[in-house]
């Protein structure tokens, strides 16, 4: 009855090694056929904390190898937007240099506002580009189309935010401009901003009924009839006065029925200029007189808008209110002026394009240090996850021995029966 029991305990035992064995076998022979460690925590608790932290990182540089590539994108999509702004803006240079020429005709003035009108459709479009997900890329924050209609033209309706995306654990990265950078802040002689679209909208004005046939400044010889334009509403109308002896600022605030503050700055200035005024017979319009050329030029009036600020009649030597005279618009919206704004804001585009290419330049240098960093953690995780193959097979051919050995002890004593020992 012992010998029965024991042999049971025994056989037991056996199978349970045979079966610890061949498990053993079994998952090395796993791990050799696939290259990996066992992943399993338990089989070195050690490495694997520290491939949970290295896969970890691992992941983090993903996503952000993922903020680079869409910042490149986006980046590259702002860039080509504003190079093709580059392209019309020049073209409305163009067109300012040519309108500046005083020999064109009435079929050329019209060809070069059919054409402004064309660019400016088109400039308007480039400001509402959407980049490769859908969005604005000039909208800040904002997911509308940015640019619209309004009452004084094309305006901006984003913010003044930068889109941003992080590119590494500490460092964040602009993903392009705002509208209000790009397209409303071209600077200005007077260190001051405009808006290209104000500046569009100028250039059609002078091309276009009542600006196209005023100029900034007119000539007559010894009488002239002049036409301050009038409102209600009171203006301050400023210009240079040359006669025979020199030239003087006339600043004086103008309305309709109120000629007395015109009247009274011009002949305040007649020491300096030679130039004496009258009212006219009709109580609103003032003669100046002299006993040479006199030359009007140089307006500013703030509230002119894109109209005519007066006129300048050339009169004999009686009044004659059937005159031709000349309608007179502000420097702003001169030929010359038009020219040297559109050259500024040539540069000023090509300034927010360099400022957009510096920005994808970090892009891509961040993207090359992620592409480092990920390398590296890739060499880390294999050389945690990988399997010393050579190490592994060693250690099968230990354990396939051990199990052979173990097994023909086994069968060995098993098969041992009473009669072995009686013998």
């Amino acid at each position: 009855m012992t010998a029965s029991i024991g042999n049971a305990l025994f056989g037991k035992i056996a199978m349970e090694s045979f079966n610890r064995l061949s498990a053993e076998v079994s998952d090395l022979q796993a791990q050799i056929s696939s290259g990996k460690n066992d992943p399993r925590p338990s089989a070195d608790p050690m490495r694997a904390a520290k491939l949970s932290v290295v896969t970890e990182q691992r992941a983090a540089v993903a996503r952000f190898t993922d903020n680079t590539a869409l910042a490149t994108d986006r980046l590259d999509q702002a860039d080509l937007a504003i190079g093709e702004m580059g392209n019309i803006v020049r073209q409305f240079q163009q067109i300012a240099i040519q309108a500046a020429n005083d020999t064109l005709t009435e079929e050329g003035i019209a060809g070069l506002r059919a054409e402004a009108l064309s660019l400016r459709t088109a400039l308007k479009a480039v400001g509402n580009s959407r980049d490769t997900m859908g969005l604005p890329l000039f909208a800040g924050f904002g997911s509308n189309e940015p640019f619209a209609e309004g009452p004084n033209g094309i305006e901006y309706r984003g913010d003044g935010g930068r889109p941003t995306l992080r590119m590494t654990e500490t460092a964040m990265l602009a993903t392009g401009l705002n509208g209000s950078e790009v397209f409303m802040s071209v600077p200005t002689d007077d260190g001051g901003s405009t808006s290209i679209f104000d500046m569009v909208d100028d250039l059609i004005a002078t091309l276009s009924l009542p600006l196209n046939p005023a100029r900034p400044d007119h000539r007559v010889d010894q009488r002239g009839l002049f036409s301050p334009a009038t409102t209600r509403d009171p203006a301050t109308l400023s210009f240079d006065l040359t006669g025979p002896d020199g030239t003087a600022r006339i600043s004086a605030e103008v309305m309709t029925g109120a000629p007395g503050a015109m009247l009274a700055a011009i002949n305040a200035a007649t020491p300096t200029t030679g130039i004496t005024a009258r009212l006219a017979d009709d109580g609103e319009n003032i003669i100046f007189e002299s006993r040479g050329m006199m030359t009007v030029s140089n307006f500013e009036q703030p509230t002119a808008g894109r109209q005519p600020v007066a006129q300048l009649v050339a009169l004999d030597t009686a009044f004659q209110p059937d005159a031709v005279g000349v309608a007179l618009r502000t420097e702003r919206m001169s030929a010359s002026r038009m020219v040297g704004a559109f050259a500024d804001a040539v540069g000023h585009v090509a300034a927010q394009r360099a400022e957009v290419g510096a920005l994808g330049r970090l892009a891509e240098d961040h993207a090359q240090v992620l592409a480092d960093r990920k390398l590296r953690m890739d060499k880390s995780i294999a050389g945690l996850q990988d399997l010393d193959v050579a190490a592994a097979i060693t250690r099968l051919q230990q354990l396939l021995l051990t199990e052979q050995a173990a097994q023909q002890t086994f069968v060995k004593i098993n098969s041992t029966s009473l009669f072995d020992f009686i013998r």
